[in-house]
């Protein structure tokens, strides 16, 4: 049992860990969330994330990485595995173009499956094989979304398909990690004030959805990167190949 006056300490202090989709919105929070907590964070996106990784602060590096690359990927994680032990990787990187479902085309879904599906499993698979070569465990945390589970919306069905496969490659990925002392784990957000959730929505929108979740409110991006700091901590060492909501009761598993 822990003491009651040992201070909760994630133990994130000076480890490495990779941030995609970090410009911005929910990966921006995770990134300044885990760099106040001492970790040495790096924030990767298309965009550049040079201003996010001043404002993390403690250091914090910035790359360009473009998740549908394979080959940017692989870089990307091998450049940072040569610099160091690198203990987690959270792919807050995801694509949503909302449309109707009769109005999607092909390319619209493919580029979403592209971000959202095929990125997000090279980038898994390239953390793990890093991670078990260098012996030291680690932690692989992927962003799902609540469509992923409840289906999403009309505007949103390719993007809630690529999503719900996020939870099939968490629980594969984490019964190969495993052995080796590597966690894999999804955070599922719900709606969360951020650009993306934002995108294409009026205020009336928004405030006809918030009646729909129990607490009565839209989540902010801190917690969603609160509840991923815990799972990259010491702590959540046996906690691996689940889900973890965050969407104020609105969707319960």
């Amino acid at each position: 049992m822990v003491s009651s006056d040992k201070r909760f300490d994630l133990g994130l202090e000076g480890r490495r860990v990779l941030v995609t989709g970090a410009a911005q919105g929910l990966g921006r929070a995770t990134a300044e969330w885990l760099a106040a907590l001492g970790a040495e964070v790096t924030l990767a996106d298309r965009q550049d994330c040079t201003e996010a990784a001043r404002a993390a602060g403690n250091g914090a590096r910035a790359v360009k990485m473009d998740l549908t690359d394979q080959a940017d990927i692989e870089t990307v994680v091998a450049d940072m595995a040569a610099q160091g032990p690198l203990w987690g990787v959270v792919n807050c990187a995801g694509l949503l173009l909302r449309r109707p479902l009769e109005a999607s085309t092909r390319e619209e879904v493919e580029l979403q499956q592209a971000v959202n599906q095929t990125g997000t499993f090279f980038l898994a698979r390239a953390a793990l094989a890093v991670m078990q070569k260098q012996g030291l465990g680690g932690r692989i945390i992927l962003y799902s979304s609540q469509g992923g589970f409840s289906g999403g919306f009309n505007g949103s069905i390719p993007y809630a398909m690529t999503k719900a496969a996020v939870t099939a490659l968490v629980k594969s990925l984490a019964r190969a990690g495993g052995p080796d002392g590597i966690t894999v784990n999804a955070v599922s957000p719900g709606a969360i004030d951020t650009a993306m959730f934002r995108g294409g929505m009026t205020q009336a929108d928004i405030d006809d959805f918030t009646t729909r979740i129990p607490m009565g409110r839209i989540g902010e991006p801190d917690e969603t990167a609160a509840p991923t700091a815990f799972l990259l901590s010491d702590w959540a060492g046996y906690v691996s190949g689940t889900t973890l909501h965050v969407n104020g009761a609105q969707y319960m598993a």
